[in-house]
């Protein structure tokens, strides 16, 4: 690499090995077309790449920046493809994945170092940084030999070749062999000339596809000539080449003007062959061509002369008299494509045609007199100079340029074929008919129609354009006073003219003039006062004003605004329209299917499941026009929703259709699809333009079903998925597979890490969808001594949860204080914790980088299904100490507690959290609630075991429990239920070999007995827990008011009493003040003056010397810990018993 620091070479850098000089522009911002003259000012042009070493080598250059540049890339031309400016060819393809997206009015190139310096479209009046380039290579048009030879039958000769156009349809490989078979090749093209004489000249129908030999078989998205020869010219048609990989690998030219389309290469077309004449052909002279002078050449109803001397125009007009000819005009793009092929074979740079504005400057005029209704200008074209017109060849074959008309050029001239009767004298036109609601022009020649719209369905110029080419048609051009005069009486008849339309008049590019989109040319202005003035330089759009007299106005193009069609006579309006047409049961119909757009929203299985249930499925798109047509219909209803679509994306990126149908079309939105996250595997259509966006399948979304046209009515059984077994080592519950990892510490992963396992495993992070499957992964997870990642997580949006499955957030169990709200640190990943027993599997978020063990879920695999036997009845299951029986038939509570005796059991107690999901879990393989042996008819009102134990573990159910409801059953959702005795339900039984400790010993006296607060006995003292929450100093002043002080703890017995009640409120608050208080002195003292000779301290405790600090006690763990004593907590108060004989009011 070689810097030069010279001043006429200043910031540029030179790759040595081609010699070709490169610019980035980092500190400037300009438009496209300001930096694309900033860099021709400077001898160079715009950036274009063409070879993938030239894209490494800019690539590098660019690296260090963060913002994307200027390129010559460009759609500037509107019935194009892409290219670049200054005429390279387009021949490698280097877009970002999903780009170009089709997004009206993107249609200039950046280079973005962001993304492996891979290119974007964008619109052109953004101001951006901009690469210039300047070289070695040349501009100078190809010389074509123009030697004049013969060819066999059914070929055609040009510039030293011979051509052949075969209908026959064959794929492109057998094309290609049938060209070989026949000494030559499929068609290379290197030039406009050449293309021209392909479309004029060798029998060319717009109706034809023909195989050319442009393919990237070899390199994806690097094309080459299957003939070897190398690529100096493409001429893509609109929306060409595709991006799609590995499936349009072929070229074929194709529509009006012949333009080159990418297809799939085993499609079937026709094909045009191209060869060197064999040694034997003779040269000739000259070409006959019947009704024309000796050589002269023929195209339709005309004989033309190439001039062979450089003349002045009026020279050059007189020479072609003398034929009996005149200057050529030119009155059709198909004419103007013959002319080339004619001036292709000539080294002249300029050719004079008929045309020039000597009499009055500005009103251009044919010879003959007549007004021009067809022009192909240059840039800058025509100007303000007056002048004649000269055609030009070369790189600008075809462009016309104003010229002095004593300047000297080479001439065309034109007469009418002998044996061509003269044209018919004007008479009546034939009176033809528009399509409904079209309105046909003074002209005849077309038909136009004024769009309205409301609001945001307003559109911007390239939308409106867009709108018109779907129809078959363009915005209209304004090209005499009458067709002004025509639609002012149009929109004052209607009540429109107040009203603000879009027209076809533009100005995409600052130097040149105002265009017709339909390529007429500007022979009639109506501009506004003081306009155009192209405000800011942002103004490159024209419409027809508010005023009465619906004057012309430039202004910014994405201004939203109504709009005018135009269509020509005899063009079949497209099939689309407003009024769509829907069937009986509001199915929307669009060719051979029928739509269903949602009016609620879904996550991606549930619209499935929608979908299914009428027999179709989320909607496949295979077209652009398909797409167009879904999207208009949506931009009907109420803006700013997105559109569940049957794409989904799998964990590798690869995309597939839901019916397999081969994804051979995309449409995606701007950076998309950006798989944040890596858990967006599911697509959605946005109201922006139809396009497409990348999102997880959990985000809920309106959705589009799809069906075939049918009489399918009704709705379809849901099928459920087969049953299917597990790998050994994993889990099975509910048609799932389970496994946990990173019991051991050096196992333990990042929440990503331990996601890319899963995957690779065939399955992903767990999700969880419902109490059973928290259970029974809780009671899995009781050997794990530490947190375990799930798959839920808050990475993409901060605020919304998703499983990263793209399953739906349907269901949580967040432990206490969670989830977390206002944080500043990354805590985006979700694990079960492995705390206390009875938070045991509850969710926490934390930090993803932390690691942890993890559970992996996967489907079941119908493969290794095996028939589980159903649990054989009057077998005990061993679990812990305890053996348990499941009589499998409904009885009372009695009944079920003399059935449990007669198997010298009773009906269970549950001491613990896993005890309890054990029995949850077995209670499923029967889908039925068991009884219990919880009763508080037989404990006179308070709950208590049937064994007389009290409760130091519960689980009620919300609202539980219920004051009239004695008897309690274990549900299917883990959690406790009253009911009346009499209900009917399983019973469990348990046998234990655990030894019942007794209650311990009661000192002397009683606790009082109130409505409004509840004593514990312990020994000689009485307890109150009481979770209304509140500052420490508050709670001293309530436990005065009941006669008692907040409490102290003696020992560890009274420890472990305090433990085991304050547990019993976990789930009402998180810890209970107790009586520790600091001194003046600092020491740490009971408040009712008690010895503090026993603590209990947490981890890092005491801490805090603070004296406005206090001491809690933990409700879940029972240890203490300071917090400010302003902290709202709950709070346990003490006093001593009473003795028997006191009675308390």
């Amino acid at each position: 690499m070689l810097f030069l620091s010279d001043d006429t070479e200043r910031f540029w850098t030179e790759d040595v090995s081609t010699g070709i000089h490169y610019q980035i522009n980092s500190e400037s911002a300009l438009t496209w077309h300001q930096a694309r003259k900033s860099c021709q000012q400077q001898n160079a042009e715009l950036l274009s790449i063409t070879e993938t070493e030239e894209q490494a080598y800019v690539g590098e250059l660019t690296k260090k920046f963060g913002f994307p540049f200027w390129i010559g890339l460009n759609a500037l031309n509107f019935n194009s493809g892409w290219q670049w400016a200054g005429g390279s060819p387009f021949r490698y393809l280097n877009w970002v994945p999903g780009s170009p997206f089709p997004f009206p009015g993107k249609i200039c190139g950046v280079l973005n170092p962001k993304k492996n310096a891979k290119w974007e479209n964008q619109a052109c009046n953004q101001k951006l940084g901009y690469i210039c380039k300047k070289g070695t290579f040349s501009s100078k048009p190809d010389i074509i030999e123009e030697r004049l030879i013969s060819c066999t039958d059914g070929w055609w000769p040009y510039a030293g070749h011979c051509y052949s156009i075969h209908r026959d349809p064959k794929t492109w490989e057998d094309a290609l062999s049938s060209c070989k078979e026949q000494g030559g090749d499929l068609a290379s093209v290197h030039n406009i000339a050449e293309h021209s004489f392909l479309v004029s000249q060798l029998g060319y129908k717009p109706t034809d596809e023909l195989w050319l030999g442009l393919n990237d078989l070899k390199a994806q998205f690097y094309f080459e000539w299957s003939d070897g020869t190398p690529v100096t010219f493409t001429m893509w048609q609109r929306g060409h080449p595709t991006y799609r990989s590995h499936l349009d690998d072929c070229t074929a030219m194709k529509g009006q003007d012949g333009y080159w389309a990418t297809d799939a290469c085993n499609k079937q077309l026709g094909y045009i062959c191209k060869k060197k004449p064999s040694p034997q052909s003779s040269e000739k002279d000259t070409i006959d061509d019947p009704g024309c002078q000796k050589g002269w050449r023929r195209y339709d109803l005309h004989c033309y002369l190439v001039g062979s001397a450089l003349l002045t125009f009026s020279e050059a007009n007189k020479t072609c008299e003398q034929s009996k000819a005149y200057l050529a005009t030119v009155e059709s793009r198909n004419e103007q494509t013959f002319l080339i092929s004619l001036m292709g074979l000539r080294s002249e740079k300029y050719f004079w045609i008929g045309l020039s504005d000597t009499e009055e400057r500005g009103n251009f005029r044919w010879t003959n007199g007549e007004i021009p209704h067809f022009t192909h200008w240059n840039t800058a074209m025509p100007g303000k100079e007056q002048g004649c017109v000269v055609m030009g060849n070369g790189i600008a074959a075809g462009l016309w340029d104003v010229v002095s008309c004593e300047k000297t050029s080479n001439y065309l001239c034109k007469q009418r074929a002998e044996g061509v009767p003269p044209p018919a004298p004007p008479g009546q036109v034939p009176v033809v008919t528009c399509a409904q609601g079209w309105d046909r022009t003074p002209r005849a020649d077309s038909c136009v129609k004024f769009f309205m719209r409301e609001g945001s369905q307003k559109k911007s110029w390239f939308e409106a354009e867009e709108f018109c080419r779907e129809l078959g048609g363009n915005l209209i051009s304004i090209n005499t006073r009458e067709d002004q005069i025509f639609l002012w009486r149009l929109a004052s008849d209607r009540g429109l003219n107040t009203q603000g339309f879009w027209i076809g008049l533009f100005l995409l590019n600052p130097d040149k003039e105002f265009a017709w989109i339909d390529g007429s040319p500007v022979i009639y202005e109506n501009w506004e006062e003081y306009e155009p003035n192209n405000s800011r330089e942002l103004e490159h759009c024209v419409m027809l004003t508010r005023s009465p007299q619906m004057r012309w106005n430039d202004l910014r193009c994405e201004h939203l605004l109504n709009w005018i069609c135009e269509t020509k006579t005899g063009i079949l309006i497209s099939p689309f329209n407003w009024n769509f047409q829907l069937t009986k049961d509001g199915w929307l119909i669009y060719e051979n299917k029928q739509y269903y757009f949602s009016e609620t929203q879904a996550h991606m299985e549930e619209a499935r499941r929608a979908c299914q249930k009428n027999f179709a499925d989320l909607v496949v798109l295979e077209k652009e026009r398909e797409r167009r047509f879904l999207w208009q219909y949506i931009s009907t209803k109420s803006g700013g929703e997105s559109y569940f679509i049957g794409l989904v994306v799998s964990f590798d990126q690869r995309f597939r259709w839901l019916d397999d149908t081969p994804v051979s079309y995309v449409a995606w939105a701007p950076n998309e699809p950006n798989f944040v996250n890596n858990d967006e595997n599911c697509v959605v259509m946005s109201d922006d333009f139809g396009l497409w966006k990348d999102i997880n399948c959990g985000v809920r979304n309106k959705f589009i079903c799809e069906r075939k046209n049918s009489t399918y009515s009704g709705f379809a059984p849901t099928v459920l998925p087969p049953l299917g077994g597990c790998p050994e080592t994993w889990l099975l519950f509910n048609n799932k597979c389970y496994k946990i990892f990173g019991s051991r510490e050096d196992e333990r992963l990042s929440w990503h890490s331990a996601r890319n396992v899963c995957r690779e495993l065939g399955g992903n992070l767990a999700s969880i969808h419902n109490s059973k499957v928290q259970a029974f992964l809780t009671f899995h997870l009781k050997d794990v001594a530490n947190e375990t990642w799930i798959g839920l997580n808050s990475i993409i949006y901060g605020y919304m949860y998703l499983w990263t499955d793209g399953s739906a957030f349907d269901y949580k169990k967040w432990g206490r204080g969670f989830p977390l709200r206002g944080k500043y640190h990354r805590t985006d990943c979700i694990a079960m914790t492995e705390r206390s027993v009875d938070e045991a599997g509850l969710w926490e978020e934390t930090d993803c980088q932390h690691k942890k063990s993890y559970l992996c879920q996967m489907d079941s695999k119908p493969e290794l299904f095996h028939s589980t036997s159903a649990p054989v009845s009057g077998d005990f299951v061993h679990y812990g100490n305890n053996s348990y029986l499941i009589i499998p038939s409904k009885m009372n509570w009695e009944e079920a507690r003399k059935a449990c005796k007669e198997k010298s059991s009773e009906l269970a107690s549950i001491f613990d959290h896993y005890s309890n999901i054990f029995l949850m879990l077995q209670a499923l393989q029967y889908g039925e609630p068991l009884w219990i042996g919880l009763n508080s008819n037989v404990n006179y009102g308070y709950y208590r075991w049937i064994n007389k134990r009290r409760i130091n573990f519960s689980k009620w159910d919300y609202g539980e429990p219920k004051q009239k409801r004695a008897c309690v059953y274990l549900s299917l959702s883990e959690n406790w239920k009253t009911a009346p005795c009499d209900e009917k339900h399983f019973p469990v039984c348990k046998k234990t070999e655990d030894v019942l400790p007794s209650d311990p010993p009661q000192g002397i006296g009683t606790c009082p007995e109130s409505d409004h607060m509840s004593w514990i006995p312990f020994r000689s003292h009485c307890y109150n827990f009481n979770i209304n929450e509140m500052s420490w100093g508050n709670s001293v002043t309530q436990c005065i008011l009941s006669g008692g002080m907040l409490t102290s703890v003696e020992d560890e017995n009274e420890s472990n009493f305090l433990t085991e009640h304050a547990d019993l409120y976990t789930s009402k608050t998180s810890g209970f003040w107790i009586g520790i208080y600091r001194n003046v002195n600092g020491q740490l003292l009971w408040q009712d003056n008690s010895a503090l000779d026993f603590v209990n301290w947490g981890e890092g405790q005491p801490s805090g010397v603070e004296l406005d600090f206090c001491v809690e006690l933990s409700a879940s763990t029972g240890f203490w810990s300071f917090l400010p004593c302003s902290s709202q907590k709950g709070f346990i108060c003490k006093k001593p018993k009473r003795s028997r004989n006191i009675i308390i009011f």
